[in-house]
């Protein structure tokens, strides 16, 4: 296994050679991406991985998709090489590369933005024991170079030490408001409240606690988009996803187009093609789009039923940036999900189906089929990640049979080898013997 150190060299020695064999006119982003890898494979195999991946981000930096800060982020987190003569050099390289694009972009979009009248961005965050999460996501969005923007934290009745740390903190900041519950209420709940107490800026963004953004200029893009392209429900972008365990990156690329029809969008939502943004972490929803959306009534204000309502009245805007990062770890609320948390989601997104065909002239058939897929999405995606007792599998089972007929005996087939496996990993003896 490659130390940290040693693994710091190899980043530095890789970047060296990367600015020696890229030329100072643009090339093509694969290109350089092929480069980089060629020179990522004659290192030693325990580097490559982690090198290659470095070099998909090397190229979008090159095309101009990046800003220099994630670059300077990416190596520091991944090598700690985020400070050196090689990243230096490399920088230069890269920017000759894009020919003047990049951060002079956000630049003039965050100049423009304070000379003249700049709509107010609301941040909400939700937050339950996560003390040191919840303030690098302040931090963050407070770094931001967009200059009207205010931040709501909900407090869902923590114990850990999150509201002296507030008050130390942001207690002096006025553009940090901190609301507090005296009972848990769920992160779905806490949304709503904020917004409905506070939300009143023209686009609104919903941070959980343990994301964070990395890109300072994406508010003033975001917002330019917005006024670029009237009538987007939101605009969202990339980012790294962050596997905490072993503090590796991974860049998820939505690949969708700068504007996306919302019908194709909500038709299709979350198959092939047609990915969802990782939570709503990068996400500025239109405030208008939202009301209109009928977010004051939702069931449940969870990130896929936000976007699903959203696509109802406005197309979808992309920035094709890594802007943000979105932790993986044992702690998700995604990876926790109780029975009635799921079927509260199942039931609002029954309520959409609902809305698409009365409202929005959805054709009955057609939603019918676009229900029965989203329910088995997600109704899969609960027995593989927060299904623990045979009650959860028994208990889901019937609720399908129920209420989506079609598609029980699919969810059923599907998890029974998974069931059994479970009930005998149950037997003590048999755990000792494969090693669990």
């Amino acid at each position: 296994m490659v130390q940290k150190e040693e693994m710091r060299q190899v980043c530095r020695r890789f970047m060296d050679s990367v600015s020696r064999e890229i030329g100072g006119g643009p090339a093509a982003e694969e290109t350089v991406f092929e480069t980089c890898r060629t020179l990522a494979a004659r290192e030693q195999p325990e580097a490559q991985e982690a090198l290659t991946a470095l070099a998909r981000v090397i190229a979008r930096q090159a095309a101009g998709k990046d800003e220099p800060e994630v670059l300077r982020f990416y190596l520091d987190s991944q090598f700690g090489a985020g400070e050196s003569e090689e990243t230096d050099l490399l920088e230069a390289k890269l920017a000759a590369l894009r020919g003047g694009t990049g951060a002079e972009t956000a630049d003039s979009a965050a100049s423009g933005a304070e000379t003249g009248s700049a709509p107010k961005i609301s941040v909400i965050i939700t937050t339950y024991n996560r003390k040191p999460f919840l303030r690098q996501a302040v931090d963050s969005i407070l770094a931001q170079d967009y200059p009207n923007k205010e931040i709501v934290v909900i407090d869902d009745a923590s114990t850990d030490g999150t509201e002296l740390m507030m008050e130390e903190r942001f207690g002096d900041e006025p553009r940090v408001i901190y609301m507090r519950n005296e009972t848990n209420r769920g992160p779905g709940a806490n949304r709503l409240a904020a917004f409905t107490a506070h939300g009143d800026g023209e686009y609104i963004l919903f941070l959980d606690d343990d994301d964070y953004l990395i890109d300072s200029g994406y508010f003033s893009r975001a917002v330019a988009f917005h006024r670029s392209r009237p009538g987007l429900s939101f605009v969202a972008a990339n980012v790294f996803l962050e596997y905490s365990a072993t503090q590796r990156l991974q860049l998820q690329e939505i690949g969708l187009s700068d504007v996306t029809d919302r019908r194709a969008y909500f038709l299709n939502f979350e198959r092939p093609g047609y990915g969802k943004p990782a939570s709503t972490l990068t996400t500025l929803f239109r405030r208008e789009a939202l009301i209109e959306m009928d977010i004051l009534h939702m069931n449940m204000v969870n990130d896929a039923s936000i976007y699903l309502r959203s696509l109802l009245v406005g197309d979808a805007g992309f920035i094709d940036a890594a802007v943000g990062v979105y932790r993986i770890h044992g702690n998700n609320i995604t990876f926790n999900l109780s029975r009635d948390f799921l079927v509260r989601n199942l039931e609002e997104k029954r309520t959409i189906r609902n809305l698409a065909i009365e409202r929005y002239n959805y054709k009955k058939k057609e939603m019918t089929g676009w229900f029965n897929n989203t329910a088995y999405d997600t109704i899969v995606y609960y027995l593989r990640n927060s299904a623990k007792t045979k009650e959860d599998y028994t208990y889901m089972y019937e609720w399908t049979r129920s209420n989506c007929p079609e598609i029980y005996a699919k969810v059923k087939q599907e998890f029974r080898t998974r069931l059994i496996k479970k009930q005998i990993l149950r037997v003590p003896l048999i755990r000792k013997l494969i090693g669990r």
